[in-house]
């Protein structure tokens, strides 16, 4: 017999921290670059849901502007991970996925701690 109760917590968190990313992209866009060109990006990224998919995101921001793409995704994740009270420290080359992945991991686990 499947819990559904688990699933829709895991669907109800994931969905938490999609919004709170797509907040974040959305914000610090806008700060960076201004509200209309944070529109124009987005408009042009073609993304039904900007937090839902990070691999798609970065593939289509690098895309579309090459190498400031990694200025705007670093603010992005430094943003994101300020949010949620985490200590940025950069190590290596920077990887938008892989910092996502790690604030993820971490707002699952706070929320565990929190609930």
């Amino acid at each position: 017999m499947v819990d559904y109760s688990i699933e829709r917590v895991v669907a109800g968190k994931k969905d938490r921290f999609e919004a709170l990313l797509a907040d974040t992209i959305m914000s610090s866009i806008r700060d960076l670059l201004g509200e209309s060109s944070m529109r124009a990006i987005l408009y042009h990224l073609n993304l039904e849901q900007v937090g839902r998919d990070p691999q798609a995101f970065d593939k289509r921001l690098r895309e579309l502007l090459s190498a400031p793409a990694s200025i705007i995704e670093e603010t992005i994740i430094k943003e994101l991970f300020k949010r949620l009270d985490l200590f940025y420290s950069p190590k290596g080359a920077f990887d938008f996925q892989r910092y996502v992945s790690a604030a993820w991991e971490f707002y699952g686990s706070s929320e565990k701690k929190a609930a």
